[in-house]
């Protein structure tokens, strides 16, 4: 299907200055995004945190040292308390607006983490992580909505790949801070870092007079004027002449004017009445999931084990291996992050997963080496055990092309307004899935059947491939409204610039200068605006 979706935006913006510090409305508009990109920290930090709590003596004592299905539990509540409130999450967003559920989300959370900190037992931590997580999915749904429907067009792509790219600063935060603490010999050492983990929430809540709603859900909601002010303010840097607030205006309205036309009413069950929708529902079944069982599981929550296994066992040695991949985690998706819209999304996808598939294979013959010549000798090769930690960082490198950027900003590009918070729950619903069958098989698995178990990941990453290659559509170089077109047809993309074409030309004072585009793909004939 020919892709006829970069076509009025892309004239307005044409020789505008577009960068992140172009003027004052941009730079406050920015600063504001800043607020909601911090919501990655909280569940970045959560598993690098776990991951340093569990070398920490202190801890292990405290909570008398737990076994492999204990220490399942402790982490996977956490994701069971995303699974309880995720139902009620679209609801909030799409009826309160993304604003409130971002805070409400930050204020559960800060209560969990003080709850976590001061926890006097094993029930009081499961207790606390799991009303943590409960508060995180409230969060971690708003973030990214409000982000892309308030970003400028130009910078949406990159700025929810940094609000995903972010979790790395969350672990690098938790490594870091566990490093430090580790040397404690009360129960400060674990305690400390516990509580930190709320710092993302604090820094919100004391921020709350700051954040700006989005305008597709003050449109949507009837307040037009207020969305139209927003726009004029952050997006054309106070002037209120400026064409692109009408093109703004006017791809919102029609666009969910077109929704609301083709669906009476939305739900869940609405991912099933048509082609388009169902391929955007396996395309977020498909995100959900693999952004967890592409082996990342293994470095993010259980990385103790990994390093255990090829002799790397010291509290100070774990610790800063932890803390440098965090690092290198944050450069390499901070970096591919900001190049997301000079290539297109498939060839990010494809190029991570091959690589990641490579480098697992060779990770896994690695680990084999090492693990038999221990059964053997009782010690494995320290050269060998070295390259298994180079090809965790190359492994890591890779992820970080597409999946570490791209996995969220996908997934919201694909959908329609009416369907973007719903469709964002389904995701963060599978990502559940996946991080607790993880927590609980990962380390069950890795303790029994060792080197053995990474054969399913090499399998398993062949098929992710497989799946990426003949699903995934391309969506780069878009309006926000035009890309979540892309896979309803082009007959639909028409309806949606020809609709805005005809309320920008009535409402403008000068009519609107056009010409006649003709797609071959499709011989689709379109009126294309010139800003």
């Amino acid at each position: 299907m020919a892709n006829t979706a970069p076509v009025m935006m892309e004239a307005v913006l044409a020789g505008r200055s577009n960068g992140y510090l172009a003027n004052r409305g941009m730079i406050l508009l920015n600063l504001n995004l800043a607020i909601s990109l911090i919501s990655s920290y909280a569940t970045g930090y959560d598993g690098s945190m776990m991951n340093g709590l569990q070398t920490l003596d202190t801890w292990n004592a405290f909570f008398h040292t737990p076994s492999a299905s204990t220490l399942a539990l402790l982490n996977a509540i956490q994701n069971v308390g995303q699974l309880v409130a995720l139902p009620f999450c679209a609801l909030a967003c799409d009826k309160f607006g993304r604003r409130a559920t971002l805070l409400f989300g930050a204020f559960i959370m800060l209560v969990g983490t003080i709850l976590q900190g001061s926890a006097q037992n094993n029930g009081m931590f499961i207790a606390a992580r799991g009303l943590l997580g409960f508060g995180l999915a409230f969060n971690i749904t708003a973030a990214p909505l409000l982000i892309l429907e308030l970003a400028f067009p130009t910078q949406r792509a990159p700025l929810v790949s940094l609000y995903n790219a972010l979790w790395s600063l969350g672990a690098i935060a938790a490594a870091w801070i566990t490093y430090g603490t580790f040397r404690l010999t009360n129960d400060n050492g674990w305690r400390i870092p516990s509580y930190l983990q709320g710092l993302s929430s604090a820094v919100q809540l004391l921020s709350c007079f700051f954040i700006v709603e989005s305008p597709r859900w003050l449109v949507d909601r009837g307040q037009e004027e207020k969305a139209k002010e927003i726009i004029i303010k952050y997006h054309t840097n106070g002037n209120p002449e400026d064409y692109m607030v009408l093109i703004e205006l006017e791809e919102i309205k029609e666009a969910l004017r077109l929704e609301k036309e083709a669906l009476a009413s939305t739900s869940y069950l609405t991912f099933f009445h048509t082609k388009g929708n169902r391929r955007r529902f396996f395309i977020i079944l498909a995100v959900g999931f693999f952004s967890q069982w592409s082996g990342n599981g293994l470095i993010s929550y259980y990385l103790t084990l990994v390093l255990d296994s090829i002799g790397y066992k010291t509290e100070a040695s774990q610790n800063l291996i932890n803390g440098l991949l965090t690092i290198w985690g944050l450069v390499t998706t901070v970096f591919f992050s900001l190049l997301v819209n000079k290539f297109g999304r498939r060839t990010m996808f494809l190029t991570s997963t091959i690589g990641m598939l490579v480098t697992f294979i060779i990770w896994t013959a690695l680990e084999a080496t090492y693990e038999k010549a221990t059964d053997l000798t009782g010690s494995g090769s320290p050269t060998v055990g070295r390259a298994v930690l180079a090809m965790i960082v190359l492994y890591n490198t890779f992820f970080a092309v597409g999946w570490g950027p791209l996995q969220v900003t996908y997934v919201v590009e694909i959908l329609p307004y009416q369907l973007r918070a719903r469709g964002l729950v389904l995701y963060n619903f599978f990502v559940a899935l996946a991080l607790i069958f993880n927590q609980y098989a990962n380390p069950i698995a890795m303790t029994n059947i060792k080197w053995k178990y990474y054969i399913v990941y090499d399998v398993w990453l062949f098929v992710e491939l497989a799946v990426v290659y003949f699903l995934f559509v391309e969506t780069r170089g878009a309006s926000l409204e035009e890309t979540a077109a892309i896979l309803d047809g082009v007959a639909v993309q028409e309806q949606l610039i020809e609709g805005v074409a005809r309320a920008t030309e009535h409402e403008s004072k000068v009519p609107l200068p056009v010409n006649e585009k003709v797609d071959r793909g499709s011989n689709v004939e379109m009126r294309t605006a010139k800003g």
